[in-house]
């Protein structure tokens, strides 16, 4: 039997998003899949992928003093290399990635490398980058870009199931992501709560988040009516990331920002409803599947980096407390739509999960689908059946620098093959 590792080193919703690769891996004959994730996520992961031997290193800080940390670490990938493993998957562009990737071979590495000393991006680690430089016109959800390190990514409907409502009137509303820029404030997330509790006959509401985010539901009820209040049901803090998946699934609906949760929810087939600004970006990250809905906030610096200093944090909170949004919302749709906003629904093509405008004018749309064509084109050209693709010059200046096929390398033949190879 073959063994394989993926490695996962980011956090709660980055495990979630590894789905297509992971069971497109699974889906091989006399295939092993081993799956090695921060320390905190093992029982989540073990949950959702219960096909693959789970492994735990301490990515993130856990408390612990450096030589423990170290004496966890030094177990892991003693474990780890005691396998034969034919193919190492590296999602994540980190130290700690990378220093996994001297445990192993470099030609069975995948997406990442460290090859004598140097550490390597895949070539399609490599356009992923090139992408990067202007993500207004981004063509390739996350899920996609690491399901293509696999020669034969499983079909994209196979992935998570058609959102379908529990029937239960109840309706999820995660408070906040662990970037606050990416989630509403309290007013805006209070003013969008009263509409969709119009809209959908007065539901019950479930606030979900961490211990953290108590003080925010304690907010957000001095902002709504009563009447609401009166249906609210606070389980920020008393629901652990295992008991998440039972809570999510008895709902008809979960509003939330670009968080972990609504992956989960995604891959539970909960119908989503997510509100995305600042640096999220739907086309990106957004939840994966047919039918969700998203409301992208759009500006001229749409979408910035977390990083940076936002110069007019207000500009893409606007949309969302504007009356025509609102009234939308609530049901009450009228020929009005605010500016800087898009409503999208998520769907599925041959290269995976796509978001499609719906409200709105998105000045970007028909690059993106010509870059995602174009990137189409190129990753089939990757298979022994087909025949390589001729690039147009455009799309070659975006796909690749100069310095990706100018210099030699090991990997220097890395833009002319389409999906992730030995690479090294």
């Amino acid at each position: 039997m073959r063994e394989v590792l993926v490695f996962q080193l980011a956090r709660f919703g980055d495990i979630v998003q590894s789905k297509r690769l992971l069971l497109s891996l699974a889906a091989q004959e006399n295939m092993r899949v081993h799956f090695c994730v921060d320390h905190s996520m093992t029982a989540l992961a073990a949950m959702l992928y219960p096909f693959a031997e789970i492994h735990g290193l301490p990515a993130h800080n856990s408390g612990t003093g450096p030589a423990a940390v170290a004496d966890s670490a030094c177990k892991t990938f003693a474990a780890l290399r005691e396998k034969d493993f034919s193919e190492v998957y590296l999602l994540n562009f980190s130290p700690l990635s990378f220093a996994c990737a001297s445990l192993f071979r470099p030609e069975v590495l995948r997406g990442y490398a460290r090859a004598q000393g140097q550490d390597m991006r895949g070539k399609l680690s490599l356009i992923a980058f090139n992408l990067m430089r202007d993500r207004r016109f981004a063509p390739l959800n996350l899920v996609d870009l690491w399901a293509a390190f696999h020669p034969s990514p499983l079909p994209p409907e196979k992935v998570n199931p058609i959102p379908k409502a529990a029937g239960t009137k109840r309706i999820g509303v995660v408070m906040a992501g662990r970037e606050s820029r990416r989630s509403l404030p309290v007013r805006e997330l209070a003013l969008c709560l009263q509409a969709v509790f119009q809209a959908r006959g007065g539901p019950r509401i479930v606030c979900i988040g961490s211990k953290a985010e108590r003080p925010l539901v304690r907010r957000l009820a001095r902002e709504l009516p009563p009447a609401l209040v009166q249906n609210m049901d606070d389980l920020t803090g008393s629901t652990s990331l295992t008991d998440l998946p039972e809570v999510l699934s008895s709902l008809d609906m979960l509003l939330t920002p670009d968080t972990g949760a609504m992956h989960l929810a995604a891959h539970l087939g909960v119908p989503v409803q997510a509100f995305f600004l600042s640096s999220a970006w739907c086309w990106e990250t957004g939840p994966y599947g047919f039918g969700h809905k998203i409301w992208q906030a759009l500006e001229t610096c749409s979408p910035c980096r977390e990083g940076d200093t936002c110069p007019t944090p207000s500009a893409c909170l606007r949309p969302f407390s504007h009356p025509a949004f609102l009234d939308h919302l609530a049901g009450k749709a009228g020929e009005d739509w605010p500016e800087g906003l898009l409503g999208c629904i998520t769907s599925l093509d041959r290269l995976g999960a796509t978001c499609k405008t719906v409200d709105g004018d998105d000045p970007y749309e028909t690059a993106r689908r010509e870059l995602r064509n174009g990137l189409l084109d190129y990753l089939d050209g990757g298979r022994t059946d087909a025949p390589a693709p001729f690039l147009r010059q455009e799309l070659a200046e975006f796909l690749f620098t100069e310095k990706d096929w100018m210099l030699p390398g090991n990997w220097r033949q890395a833009p002319f093959t389409g999906r992730e190879d030995s690479g090294i």
